[in-house]
């Protein structure tokens, strides 16, 4: 499939993923350097907002993802009614 039949909510869809995966790493960083820190230093409110905005952006995907399935079952049910109705002559 070529990148430009991609429809554009699907390709911010695939931003926000990839994004959320390159995030991971950074958090686990951010972790690891909080154990450094000075008392008072701690890096712990960084991870959070990183798993929050990573969250945030899986749940937003999920939402969209079965908005659209929802919305490609009815028009499936439409095609089948048409196909089901008698023809008109």
């Amino acid at each position: 499939m070529k990148i430009s039949h991609i429809s554009k909510r699907a390709r911010i869809g695939i931003g926000i993923a990839i994004l959320a995966i390159l995030a991971l790493p950074g958090t686990a960083l951010a972790a690891a350097s909080a154990q450094d820190a000075p008392p008072g230093e701690s890096k712990l409110g960084f991870l959070l907002v990183g798993e929050l905005i990573v969250w945030a952006g899986f749940f937003a995907y999920a939402f969209y993802m079965s908005r659209k399935t929802n919305e490609m079952r009815r028009e499936i049910d439409d095609l089948r009614a048409q196909l089901n109705k008698p023809p008109v002559s």
